[in-house]
């Protein structure tokens, strides 16, 4: 199973994210945008991730929503202009010095794709991939005041452990956000040491991306 982690203009939780990853001697997967890259605040971290052996990757270069939250085939971004963003992304990762020819995969921004971005994505080399569905941890961007779409660490962790209790995690990708909004005091990064600990009693290797897939 494999751990991703996704960064855009938040980053509050990077540190934390990074000192539980060395203390359990876990290799994380970063996916991160342009403008988390060109930010002067957050570049101590991508070289701390580059420095740790992490797989850092990308996220879109601008956080792009490429299509209505409604109507996934209803898009809203041109082949150029997609191609255009994730271009610009890769642009970037090579600026902080991440070797973007052995780069396969990224995360679609708002983890959020359909058939024609995958392809227009493979024309330049790069695999869309995303969280395993089933379990609800991408859901800790959510804060109390969304009401019903708020979820609690508690539950979120709730769900995760129903999930490997029926039928195991292996194989999952597991998606945390770095970063989230302030309106959220309950940050799932804070348990990330906890979910590291249960894993790896239960005897689940957590590897990079690479090494999941192929």
């Amino acid at each position: 199973m494999a751990l991703l982690f996704t960064g855009h203009d938040l980053s509050e939780g990077t540190a934390v994210v990074l000192k539980s990853l060395r203390r359990h001697h876990v290799k994380g997967n970063f996916f991160l945008t342009g403008d988390y890259l060109r930010n002067a605040r957050f570049k101590p971290y991508i070289r701390q991730m580059l420095k740790d052996g992490h797989l850092v990757s990308g996220h879109s270069d601008k956080h792009l929503l490429i299509s209505d939250w409604g109507s996934r085939d209803k898009l809203q971004v041109s082949r150029d202009s997609f191609l255009r963003d994730l271009k610009a992304n890769l642009i970037e990762l090579a600026l902080s010095e991440v070797d973007t020819s052995k780069l396969h995969y990224y995360i679609p921004s708002y983890e959020w794709y359909n058939s024609q971005t995958v392809a227009w994505a493979k024309e330049i080399g790069l695999s869309s991939i995303n969280y395993t569905p089933g379990i609800r941890t991408a859901a800790d961007y959510s804060y109390p005041e969304m009401g019903k779409r708020y979820l609690s660490s508690a539950a979120i962790l709730e769900g995760l452990w129903s999930q490997e209790m029926k039928s195991g995690l292996n194989g999952f990708m597991v998606l945390i956000h770095m970063g989230t909004d302030e309106r959220r005091k309950d940050k799932l990064y804070h348990h990330l040491d906890y979910i590291i600990k249960i894993l790896k009693k239960k005897g689940y290797q957590i590897v990079d991306i690479p090494s999941l897939l192929n």
